[in-house]
């Protein structure tokens, strides 16, 4: 009888439900860990995304929480970034009833100095830049504000063209982020603004960081660094060959008279007359045989021939204006324009474009809407390149003196009034026409001139 060897006998079934049921565990498993990778990635994506904005939460360059006092002073960078976004968020609105709107010479006119002068419910409402676009927006804006008494703008010919500044409006794009948090907090150039406050604050700080990782980087790395030379900078750029002004369209290009004295401010006899003929004295030729600082000049040439050269008057920029003073009207808030002053030579070059009239019918128009402060003409003040930063720019004691004769024309406190009267200067509004160093009147207009200061308003004002 022969032996056979014993061999254990396994069913194939349950070695292939042994082996399956580990692939499937494997396959749970490697599916758990993917989809904990998957998670992972999905929740440091979202914490990526979600840093800018908390980010700009805790750094809030605009002030539109201020939960964390960080001690920084926000306004020079995050106002010169985007002046309307600055101006909107920051307005007090249960306290401001005095608003300045206009371009940088309206914004010379800080708050600080109206303060000082007793005026604490004013607000500097002006940008950088602005264009009329952006007053008439910001004033569209303001019609929500119940507080509102007066409305102080600054104003001048050369920004009633549609080139100027190539209409510009940042306006709605800062209203647009201060009603909708989601995305201010989100939003790119706030996070842009919020390093920027980050860097100016803690410098120290940044550097002393950078030298410790560039320290740890060299250490630790196997390649040593490569240190090129810089890329030289050519600072000889020519500019492109600007055009003669002669060949501008509808340009009269007056004879310039010799160089004439400062004009006197003796008392003329009021002359009463119809017409426009009448307003021709007010702008005599201005020829200065002076040297003026070289950015003065430039701007004098350069800057007044891209004024200048192209310019068209607008009409729909000047409805904008007739719905603000038909508003302020219905409104019982006080309207009234301003022209800063420019230095004398800038002045001229509004002649020599052929605009001297469109100049003057300005003036006589704005009257008719409200009552025209007046800076911008032949006198000491302009003449004065000590009172001037650049061609266009005043400085900050003109522009003292400037607030000291609006605060006259607006329904303030008799002490701020008074305080003004006290530190006049180089400049006297005549507040009546007895006061007056020179009267016109027209049919419609009249025109009052007392030092460095000129009055415009309608007859029956």
């Amino acid at each position: 009888m022969k032996n056979y060897p014993i061999v254990l006998y396994v069913s194939k079934c349950r070695a292939l439900v042994a082996l399956e049921r580990k692939k499937r565990l494997a396959k749970t498993i490697a599916i758990g860990n993917k989809g904990l990778v998957y998670s992972l990635l999905i929740l440091t994506a979202f914490l990526l995304g979600l840093s800018p904005v908390l980010f700009n939460f805790i750094v809030d360059p605009y002030n539109m929480n201020q939960v964390f006092n960080l001690d920084m002073n926000k306004e020079k960078i995050s106002l010169k970034a985007h002046y309307p976004l600055w101006k909107i968020s920051n307005y007090p609105k249960e306290t401001a009833t005095t608003l300045i709107l206009g371009d940088s010479r309206a914004l010379a006119l800080k708050d600080k100095y109206w303060h000082q002068l007793n005026v604490n419910e004013a607000y500097n409402f002006a940008y950088g830049g602005a264009t009329i676009y952006e007053i008439i927006d910001t004033v569209e804006y303001l019609k929500t504000s119940p507080n509102v008494k007066t409305l102080v703008i600054g104003i001048q010919l050369r920004s009633f063209s549609p080139l100027f500044k190539k209409g510009l409006n940042r306006v709605p794009e800062a209203i647009k982020l201060v009603n909708n948090p989601v995305q201010y907090y989100s939003n790119g150039f706030v996070t842009e603004v919020s390093w920027k406050q980050v860097e100016k604050q803690y410098a120290d700080e940044l550097k002393q960081f950078k030298r410790y990782t560039a320290s740890l980087n060299s250490n630790l790395s196997l390649i040593s660094s490569a240190h090129a030379g810089e890329m030289p900078v050519d600072d000889e750029k020519t500019l492109e060959k600007l055009l003669d002004p002669a060949n501008c369209t509808n340009c009269i290009l007056p004879k310039l008279t010799t160089s004439q004295p400062a004009p006197t401010l003796t008392r003329i006899r009021p002359r009463i007359a119809t017409g426009l003929g009448i307003w021709t004295d007010l702008w005599p030729s201005i020829s200065l045989n002076r040297k003026l600082p070289k950015v003065f000049t430039n701007q004098i040439s350069k800057n007044a021939q891209s004024d200048w050269q192209s310019f068209n008057f607008s009409q729909k920029y000047w409805h904008g204006l007739v719905e603000i003073a038909d508003w302020s009207a219905r409104n019982n808030v006080d309207l009234i324009f301003f022209i800063p002053p420019t230095i004398a030579e800038m002045q001229q070059q509004i002649t020599n474009y052929g605009y001297a009239k469109a100049n003057q019918d300005l003036r006589l128009d704005l009257a008719k809407l409200a009552p025209v402060i007046d800076f911008d003409f032949d006198s000491p003040l302009t003449r004065n390149v000590e009172n001037f930063n650049d061609a266009y720019h005043f400085n900050y004691k003109v522009a003292k003196m400037v607030i000291g004769e609006l605060i006259q024309f607006i329904d303030t406190n008799p002490k701020a009034k008074s305080t003004a009267l006290k530190r006049r200067q180089q400049i006297a509004c005549p507040l009546i026409a007895d006061e007056a160093l020179n009267y016109l009147v027209s049919t419609s207009v009249t025109m009052s001139e007392g030092y460095a200061c000129r009055i415009w308003r309608t007859r029956h004002e």
